[in-house]
């Protein structure tokens, strides 16, 4: 059965009358009675199924908490606008070519020194192709050197070479603040400050901060430290000097001492351990080295980490990156090859918008490469199993050095284990959904808890220190 209904419209001022039609359906009782135990059917609760109601396992636990990224790292508000409004004093183009002057420095001694061979050396059979090689090479080639930093270079490096050690600084200072939740330092001394960088990050990642002290040798480094300091916090207390003093007997020492994109600097080996004995003197609890993610920057830092766990074996550990406390075998195994492979990290950094004009820039975004180690006082934790207090396990997981290599089916890791060696680790998909997963999410640097399924491989071997080599007449390197 069909009804007509009427709808009355208006357009333009006018009434229109619309048609349209409607199904009028009529039913029964028994009709109705079956309509209605439908209805009823259908409000009535369905039972989930038990496999669907679980939660879905995404990672362990495990693998959240040896996570070493924490993104892209922004500096403060108050520092940007310090560091622009020090730019708007000055002649930016100069600023320009004294940053060009850093990293030009920076690129020269970023290698390992070697000599440099004879490419030219005039002999009739080289061919006119590797003859131009040559040439190249020796071009490119840059004499090593170092710049000091007076006022115009000091300003430089707040404008080009800042955002970048303030984000590797950030990075370590937060993962210790992760992986030892009960550190909660009063006070830090930051060597080598420049414009106060360590402190900066300090601040950000530990709340209960109360003294600072920045020690520089650049006078005109500590007058850019204070200026921006007083930026950021005008009422803290803060102290900045030229020299380190001696340590005092029977005094309160700082919680934490930082030394970063420093250690390079020092211009021989004799200096730079002595600074690194003064340093660890000087720490109450951490020590924290950084440099840069070169291979020389690498070796600086494993040095001095050895220097530190050869005088007092008893009196200190390796919280990270190093699941060990043996020598590095990327420095001191006799597979070594640290003008080659070595152990570096990196940090992404967005750039300021200062840094965008002082490097030409359009991109806002660069990653900073870094090499460091935090040293602690204390003896190594035994803790084990992944079931024991993860704090505690972390100090055993091993640690990818490089980035994993995401095979169909398997991830290939190669991580700085336990033993003190590196090794390949082959983590497949048959080993189990969580294992796997965690692998496949996995990042440059991360700690990671689940043994390998298949063989380890070995890829460099343990590290030999300088005290345990022996070297015979035939030049045959043996452990004691």
């Amino acid at each position: 059965m069909f009804s007509l209904s009427k709808h009355c419209l208006r357009r333009s001022g006018q009434w229109i009358r619309s048609y349209s039609t409607e199904k009028a359906v009529f039913l029964d009782q028994k009709q109705l009675e079956a309509l209605e135990e439908l209805q009823s059917i259908a409000m009535t609760e369905i039972p989930v199924p038990s496999s669907v109601a679980e939660p879905v396992v995404r990672s362990s636990p495990e693998a959240a908490f040896g996570r070493k990224r924490i993104g892209a790292v922004s500096l403060p508000r108050p520092l940007i606008q310090g560091i622009a409004e020090l730019i708007e004093e000055n002649d930016k183009r100069l600023i320009r070519t004294d940053a060009l002057r850093l990293y030009e420095s920076l690129r020269s001694t970023s290698r390992i020194p070697t000599h440099l061979p004879d490419y030219d050396n005039g002999s009739s059979s080289s061919s006119s192709s590797s003859h131009g090689k040559s040439k190249k090479r020796q071009a490119a080639y840059q004499e090593p050197h170092t710049l000091a930093y007076g006022p115009r270079e000091s300003i430089a490096y707040a404008a080009g070479v800042l955002p970048s050690t303030y984000a590797a600084t950030m990075n370590v200072l937060a993962e210790i603040s992760h992986r030892i939740a009960d550190f909660a330092p009063k006070s830090i001394l930051d060597f080598g400050t420049g414009p106060g960088t360590a402190l900066w990050a300090a601040q950000e990642v530990f709340s209960d901060l109360q003294s600072y002290v920045g020690v520089d040798l650049s006078e005109d480094m500590l007058n850019i430290a204070e200026r921006l300091q007083a930026n950021l916090s005008p009422y803290a207390n803060m102290e900045f000097k030229r020299y380190l003093g001696a340590v005092v007997p029977n005094a309160p020492k700082p919680d934490l001492v930082v030394s970063a994109f420093t250690i390079g600097d020092l211009p021989s080996q004799a200096l730079q351990r002595s600074i690194v004995d003064q340093l660890w003197e000087h720490a109450g609890d951490i020590l924290v080295l950084v440099d840069r993610g070169t291979p020389i920057g690498f070796s600086n830092i494993a040095r001095a980490r050895q220097w530190i766990l050869d005088q007092h074996k008893d009196d200190v550990h390796v919280v990270a990156p190093c699941p060990h406390d043996r020598p590095c075998p990327l420095l001191y195994s006799p597979d070594a090859r640290p003008d080659a492979f070595w152990c570096h990290f990196s940090q992404r950094v967005q750039r300021p918008p200062f840094l965008m004009k002082t490097k030409h820039s359009k991109f806002n975004l660069e990653d900073s490469k870094y090499a460091y180690v935090v040293l602690r006082r204390g003896s190594r934790s035994k803790a084990e199993s992944s079931h024991d207090d993860l704090p505690e396990a972390a100090y055993t997981w091993p640690r990818l050095i490089q980035p994993p290599l995401k095979k169909h089916g398997h991830v290939v890791m190669d991580v700085c284990a336990k033993e003190g060696e590196i090794q390949r680790m082959v983590i497949p998909k048959s080993q189990g959904k969580i294992p796997y997963r965690d692998a496949r999410k996995a990042a440059w640097g991360d700690l990671f808890p689940h043994p390998s399924k298949n063989k380890v491989v070995t890829r460099v071997s343990k590290g030999v220190s300088d005290n345990d080599r022996v070297v015979n007449s035939d030049g045959v390197v043996k452990v004691e």
